[in-house]
């Protein structure tokens, strides 16, 4: 299967990227194979319109939508892509429309989708919400809820969710990645990573039934990983073979040159316009 992927909305614009586009802190990405025309999340709010609009990619013909997770820089797009296209089906964890939060300087402050369950039923939208991987065209299918099995990987603190009128820590159990069966190997496309990338690596690698991984794409959540910790991610990473690492978000720059100085060239720097086929 041959797919191409083009990012939507990142933190940044590449050097000499298209002029008009805009960066912000969020993350959507469209990819293409014959008749589907996929976006997997949606960027925080304004960047998703503006930058469809000047790299040419019209947003009334996405058939589908992927939500990797319930975070407002992944979700707050829909409310641009509603206003101009409701004939999609939605794909996404139960618990994406939870009410999350997140705790700093002792205040809570919500982070959550800007859209309701029920904003979207009104539209028509057909919603295939489940934790189990779900396949949504051919060779193409989520992870579903993803273990938390390494024993050097948890999900950031900070986070929380209303649950039955009280506040508790938010695992993050939405988190989910896209799994892509191209012709050069297994492509995995990742929001945040929110639940670990090893963790969703091997995850995937159990879907699959295949040891090597050709590509991973998106946010690796590593902003906040530093010294022995960010040492056995990578030695963990190597293991999966990877051919292409297409990183940004909240990989975090330390992370970054850490990934650059053990994996060279395989390693690109995921910016707004950046378009891959594999």
């Amino acid at each position: 299967m041959k797919v191409k992927i083009t990012t939507l909305v990142e933190n940044s614009v590449g050097i000499g990227g298209s002029r008009g586009l805009i960066g912000e802190h969020g993350l959507a990405i469209l990819i293409e194979t014959g008749k589907h025309r996929i976006l997997f999340d949606t960027g925080q709010y304004l960047a998703l319109e503006n930058n469809a609009r000047v790299l040419g990619s019209d947003l009334a013909s996405i058939n589908t939508v992927v939500l990797s997770h319930g975070h407002y820089d992944h979700t707050g797009g829909l409310s641009h892509l509603l206003a101009c296209n409701s004939d999609f089906s939605f794909y996404a964890h139960p618990d994406v429309f939870a009410r999350k939060l997140i705790k700093r300087k002792g205040r809570y402050k919500g982070i959550g989708i800007p859209v309701s369950k029920m904003d979207l039923v009104k539209k028509g939208v057909k919603l295939i919400l489940d934790t189990v991987p779900v396949e949504i065209a051919p060779q193409i299918l989520t992870s579903g809820e993803i273990p938390l099995e390494s024993d050097f990987e948890s999900v950031a603190e900070g986070f929380f969710v209303e649950k039955d009128g009280r506040r508790v820590p938010d695992m993050l159990a939405d988190d989910q990645a896209l799994i892509l069966k191209t012709g050069k190997g297994p492509v995995v496309v990742v929001g945040c990573s929110h639940r670990g990338i090893i963790n969703t690596l091997n995850r995937v690698q159990k879907i699959i039934g295949r040891k090597s991984i050709y590509a991973v794409m998106g946010g690796l959540h590593l902003v906040k990983t530093t010294g022995a910790k960010l040492e056995t991610s990578m030695r963990y990473l190597q293991r999966f073979n990877l051919e292409k690492i297409v990183v940004g978000h909240c990989t975090g720059s330390h992370a970054i040159q850490a990934l650059y100085a053990r994996f060279k060239d395989k390693v690109v720097l995921n910016t707004v316009g950046n378009t891959i086929t594999f």
